[in-house]
């Protein structure tokens, strides 16, 4: 291993950043941490006090919604570009809006519903009670957004790795070059 003997010299060039960072010893002390450090609840599923905090969340999806509409009509009107990463990524605005909708119209089923709809005290235990009506079928099938976000996660990857592989393919520009 190299030790600077002063500290006005400069380091050796090692090469890629990554390598630097993510040496082999780096990565197996990582995975080792992982498996041997106890795990703690990850706490990912948030209940919201009456009334507000059911309000704000569904604010937050009428917003959201807003600006994916906004985005997908800007892309429309005029289209940074017409290859297959930018299609991946409209596809993408379009589940996700599809996911927003889906859980929006959950969180207002579930809300509608009585108490007695629902079986099981802990987050775990939750199930819908039957009859399945009309409504609590809707609600059901609502709450497979898994669906609609998996694939609005996939395409928005797909279009960013297909973006940087476009950007890294492209002759680097110098500041002040251009239209």
């Amino acid at each position: 291993m190299w030790i600077r003997k002063n500290f006005t010299q400069p380091a050796p060039d090692t090469g890629d950043v990554a390598h630097r960072f993510l040496s082999r010893r780096t990565i197996i002390g990582i995975v080792a941490a992982a498996t041997l450090l106890p795990a703690t609840p990850a706490l990912a599923v948030q209940l919201h006090g009456a009334p507000e905090g059911l309000y704000v969340h569904m604010l937050a999806h009428v917003f959201y919604f807003a600006a994916l509409l906004f985005l997908l009509l800007i892309l429309k009107k005029k289209p940074p570009g017409h290859s297959a990463a930018w299609r991946n990524f409209r596809l993408a605005l379009v589940f996700f809006l599809l996911w927003n909708t889906d859980t929006f119209i959950v969180h207002w089923l579930a809300s509608r519903l009585p108490e007695t709809a629902f079986v099981g005290h802990s987050l775990w235990a939750h199930r819908l009670a039957g009859p399945l009506t009309p409504t609590r079928w809707i609600y059901y099938l609502g709450r497979f957004d898994h669906l609609l976000c998996v694939p609005a996660m996939f395409f928005l990857v797909l279009s960013l790795r297909r973006l940087c592989r476009e950007t890294e393919s492209r002759p680097p520009t110098t500041p002040g070059d251009g239209p």
